[in-house]
């Protein structure tokens, strides 16, 4: 089975994983503000340290979007090898951060598709909704513009 634009795209990321991560946090961004489905639902996209309303360091939410009709998302990226799974621990700081009064929606954008089943427990019994979009969801969005590589992509993007 040949590999999806997407999994080859994110050959080319890093393999530093504190590199990738923040890599893939601006991809998010740029997945949000493109995909037809989110770009219909959101009006702003910010990475965390670029949102208005951060109260500190990134202690679990990676990025803030701003809905149309006017509530917050909170957004955690996580760029995991194909294989790992996102585990309860990976997620217990973005829930506790984000169970503040601010946010109405939290999601979960993952490279892998994987999610333990203590993880899905916890993000069921959360308070606020949390959504997912995994890896399996990301290789279906093949008519995105996935770009060929994530250097080539960035260049001009990323300040």
């Amino acid at each position: 089975m040949a590999a999806s634009r997407f999994a080859t795209f994110l050959e080319t990321f890093d393999p530093d994983p504190k590199t990738r991560g923040t890599q893939w946090e601006h991809v998010c961004k740029w997945f949000l503000e493109t995909d037809p489905v989110y770009r219909a639902q959101l009006k702003k996209v910010w990475l965390w340290n670029k949102w208005p309303g951060q109260w500190g360091p990134d202690a679990g939410i990676d990025l803030v979007a701003q809905a149309k009709d006017g509530t917050l998302w909170a957004i955690q990226a996580k760029a995991y090898a194909p294989d790992s799974s996102v585990t309860k621990q990976d997620m217990d700081s973005f829930l506790s951060e984000s169970a503040r009064p601010e946010f109405d929606h939290r999601l979960l954008i993952a490279t892998t598709r994987h999610v333990s089943a203590a993880a899905l427990r916890a993000s069921k019994a959360a308070e606020k909704p949390v959504s997912m979009v995994l890896r399996h969801q990301l290789e279906y969005r093949e008519r995105l513009p996935w770009p060929v590589s994530y250097a080539a992509w960035a260049k001009g993007r990323i300040p």
